[in-house]
């Protein structure tokens, strides 16, 4: 290497060593733990059979083990003179010739390889000659101390303890030759190791060194390269650096390695002192048997005749006396097996009877429920009869309405034909009527009769509602009744099982077995009345549910009602876009009134006394309209300014511009005809609604119904199946019995449950059909009051205006189809003379009735300018009305 390694490896080997180190001393730690781990538990195993030995072996245990302790001893310790001069001489040395990069990383693994084959060889050896020890020793002694089992051998005691005493010197023997085996392996492992670490050392100073010739090398080739100075003393700074760097590494890495033997050496002097422990406590325990055997061998054949014959007797007698009972209470069980299989047949007896009443009672049920079922069939079906009539009478009544408007209108049409001056007459005499009345009481006179038609209209859809109304609450009046009739069933049901209950004790109260029956009759009861106190919590959410059902005047939206929502906000915006094409239609009536006026000024001179009049009324004018509502107060100011501005004058009134103003009032009247029939399309809407949702809500009620009975039968069968084979399996006694009682009574509860969840969602479909209805009945009484005050806002001057539109619409389509037929006539120019000549006289007699047309015409239009003029000459102005009814 020519120059030295940069900054960034450096710091790199540097901190890939310092987390090898963390990781190196994690890993001794875990291998020290689990040599304590191991050391006590041997310690454990063997002070369970610690004894005390002869002192002779104790010695010799000693001298055997004193060379060990006694260099142990010398190697123990950190703070003598011996460690501090070779630690100085080591770190002297590092300094002297430390500048080389070490793989630290190599280095770690090596050493934690080898350490960790060395504290496993020494673990190993530690744990296997104590665990064969203490199993050696155990087994002979749980064979030597239970001499009690060989009682009855009498003639071969002694030989098998001699036998044993043999086999225990052996085992001795044994263990003494693998524990000096053992011994031999420490102190060779022991040897290695402090070789391995010398070595270690010595590579340490042999790679300082070689880094040290390395960096010489390096200094001579920057002297005789002959570089800069400053280049030179900042590489001598980093080079400074790096060795500081290394320093502090092999300063850690020599920490660690003494730690490491600093423990070492401690397990291995706690291992030798357990090793010792061991083998005194086993030559302790080899006395202790010995002295047990010679105590125990002589006696035996002695004590063993005179007390086995006593003892055998002794035990012979008890067993007698036991098989003496045991016949007795044989014979005793024979006869209370068979006083229960007599109490067995009857009680079957009356479980057959019992079954039959239950299965009576229950074919019963189902018949009631079928009858009352089909009663609310007959009363839903008279329901809809009367609403199939009520909607029968609603369409003659529409369709009579309609006739009668027909009639109305031929007659209009055969008083034009006959008299055609009928209608400005009667307009003429309309105002004449006007100029002396008041205009309150002619427009009440107007407009009572719509009004009176709008009243019998609303009186009979209040109607409606209410029988609707009173149609739902007898149906909810028949659900509770319903609902009251199946409480009252079930609280016979358990009355009457109740009484066979008490019946049953009554007649069979001479068995002695009869309290067991009552006190689980005791536990019936109780579990009867929490049953009830669950009925009663039942009851009381029902009629919570039912209060809210009556304080909630619009419940959750449904389907049908978002339905509803979504098609009133289209309506919404569909009357907003009308509402806007008659402020559009407005403005332009508004600049044909200024067109008009500006004509006025331009052809006549105004006077002066009528400009004071046309001033005032103006004035009259804006204060009768200061009060309309604030959404169309817009519409109202852009017609204020033009009144004050510019006044109408009778005399100036022209026929050139009244095509245009005809225009205007045949398009607002158009607009009129559309909301009237939008309102009749909407009513016409809702009804099919209404009926759409009285049929699906009938669909509805027979699904329900059939599902019903479906499951009613699927329940009855599984009943069934469920009681024969519980009857089968727990009808072995009275018990049983009782319990078969009690799962029934349980079943027949969440089947009622299950009726009274089905009844509520019943209730809960009907309470959304009926917020649908009121829903739907509200809007036809909103669009009634919609309609009634569009009809209220129609003044007699817009009626006027609506007769004379409907006269120059006639007029229009007149001119039209004489056009067209000008234009056919022009086209078929090409045909025969004999067909010429038919054209010719048909199209005179057409132009003849033509002329009769425009005539008459003619005359209707100058008694319409005379009205006109004779109410502009007694100070009264056409007002037109826009729909809120606020007159311009």
């Amino acid at each position: 290497m020519a120059r030295g390694l940069t900054e960034e490896d450096l710091d790199a080997q540097f901190e890939q060593f310092l987390k090898e180190s963390v990781s190196d001393d994690s890993i001794h730690l875990g291998h020290d733990d689990d040599q304590r781990q191991a050391i006590s538990s041997g310690e454990s195993s063997q002070n369970q059979n610690s004894l005390r030995g002869e002192e002779n072996k104790i010695r010799s245990g000693r001298r055997e083990l004193a060379p060990i302790s006694a260099a142990n001893v010398t190697g123990i310790g950190l703070d003598t003179m011996e460690e501090e001069e070779e630690k100085n001489r080591f770190f002297a040395q590092l300094e002297a010739g430390a500048s080389s990069t070490v793989d630290y990383s190599q280095l770690n693994r090596q050493w934690d390889s080898s350490s960790f084959t060395i504290t496993a060889d020494l673990s190993r050896a530690e744990q296997t000659p104590v665990n064969h020890r203490a199993t050696d020793v155990v087994r002979p002694l749980q064979d030597s101390l239970h001499p009690s089992q060989d009682f009855e051998n009498r003639s071969d005691v002694k030989e098998p303890l001699e036998e044993e005493e043999k086999e225990d010197l052996f085992e001795v023997k044994e263990l003494r030759a693998q524990l000096a085996l053992k011994e031999e392996e420490l102190q060779r492992m022991r040897k290695e190791a402090e070789e391995l670490t010398s070595v270690r050392q010595k590579n340490y100073v042999l790679q300082s060194k070689l880094q040290s010739a390395k960096n010489a090398s390096q200094k001579k080739s920057w002297k005789d390269e002959g570089a800069n100075p400053a280049d030179k003393i900042q590489q001598a700074e980093k080079d400074f650096k790096e060795q500081e760097m290394l320093i502090k590494g092999f300063q850690q890495e020599n920490e660690k390695l003494y730690f490491q033997l600093k423990t070492l050496q401690a397990t291995s002097k706690a291992n030798e002192e357990a090793m010792f422990e061991a083998n005194q406590r086993l030559q302790n325990q080899l006395a202790l048997t010995r002295d047990q055997l010679k105590k125990t061998s002589w006696p035996v054949g002695s004590v063993l005749p005179g007390t086995s014959s006593g003892d055998l007797l002794a035990q012979i007698g008890a067993l007698q006396k036991s098989e003496a009972k045991l016949s007795e209470d044989l014979h005793r069980l024979k006869q209370e097996k068979l006083a229960l299989e007599v109490d067995l047949q009857l009680m079957k007896k009356e479980r057959d009877v019992a079954k039959a009443q239950i299965v009576s009672t229950k074919e019963d049920e189902p018949n009631e429920e079928v009858v009352a079922l089909r009663k609310r069939l007959q009363s839903f079906a008279e329901n809809q009869r009367t609403w199939e009539r009520t909607a029968d009478r609603l369409k003659t009544a529409s369709t009579e309405i309609d006739q009668l408007k027909e009639r109305v209108k031929q007659l209009e049409q055969t008083l034009r034909s006959k008299n055609p001056k009928f209608v400005p007459a009667a307009i003429h005499a309309r105002v004449s009527s006007a100029h002396h009345q008041p205009a309150d009481s002619t427009r009440k006179s107007m407009s009572s009769c719509v009004n009176a038609l709008l009243e019998r209209r609303v009186q009979h859809l209040e109607a409606e509602l209410e029988g609707q109304n009173e149609e739902a609450k007898q149906s909810l009046c028949a659900l509770q009744q319903q609902f009251h009739l199946i409480k009252g069933r079930l609280e016979q049901q358990i009355s009457e099982l109740e009484q066979q209950l008490e019946q049953k004790p009554q007649e069979k109260s001479g068995d002695p077995r009869m309290a067991d029956c009552r006190a689980l009759e005791e536990e019936l009861n109780r579990v009867k009345e929490s049953h009830q106190e669950k009925e009663k919590s039942l009851l009381q959410e029902i009629e919570t549910l039912q209060q809210q059902l009556k304080t909630k005047a619009q419940p959750g939206p449904g389907r049908h009602q978002r339905q509803a929502e979504a098609a009133f906000g289209f309506r919404i915006e569909r009357l907003n876009q009308e509402l806007a094409a008659k402020t559009r239609s407005i403005q332009e009536l508004n600049r044909t009134v200024k067109k008009l006026q500006r004509e006025r000024r331009n052809m006549l001179s105004v006077p002066e006394s009528r400009s004071t009049e046309t001033k005032q009324q103006c004035s009259c004018h804006q204060t009768h309209h200061s009060a309309p509502a604030e959404d169309h107060s817009a519409e109202v100011e852009a017609f204020l300014p033009a009144q004050s501005e510019k006044t109408y004058q009778p005399a100036a009134f022209t026929g050139s511009h009244i095509n245009e103003v005809l225009q205007e009032n045949k398009d607002l009247k158009q607009c009129i005809e559309l909301l009237q029939l939008h309102s009749e399309h909407e009513k016409a809407a809702l009804k099919a609604d209404a009926v759409q949702a009285k049929e699906e809500l009938v669909r509805l009620e027979e699904h329900f119904r059939e599902q019903l009975a479906s499951m009613k039968t699927e329940h009855l069968r599984e009943l069934d199946h469920m009681r024969a084979s519980h009857a089968l399996e727990h009808s072995s006694s009275k018990v049983t019995e009782l319990t078969n009682k009690l799962s029934t009574h349980q079943t027949d509860m969440k089947h009622l449950q299950a009726r009274l969840k089905e009844l509520q969602e019943t209730k809960e479909a009907l309470a959304l059909s009926r917020s649908r209805e009121d829903a739907l009945q509200m809007q036809v009484a909103r669009l009634l009051q919609e309609l009634k005050k569009a009809k209220e806002a129609e003044g007699p001057g817009a009626k006027l205006l609506s007769n004379l539109e409907k006269k120059i619409l006639q007029v229009e389509l007149r001119h039209q189809l004489r056009e067209e037929e000008l234009q056919q006539f022009t086209r078929g120019a090409g045909q025969t003379s004999a067909d010429l000549r038919t054209e010719d006289k048909r199209w005179k007699s057409l132009v003849l009735n033509k002329n009769k047309e425009l005539e008459t015409f003619r005359l209707e239009l100058d008694t319409i300018l005379d009205i006109l003029r004779h109410l502009q000459r007694q100070g009264m102005t056409p007002t037109l009305s826009n729909p809120n009814g606020s007159a311009s």
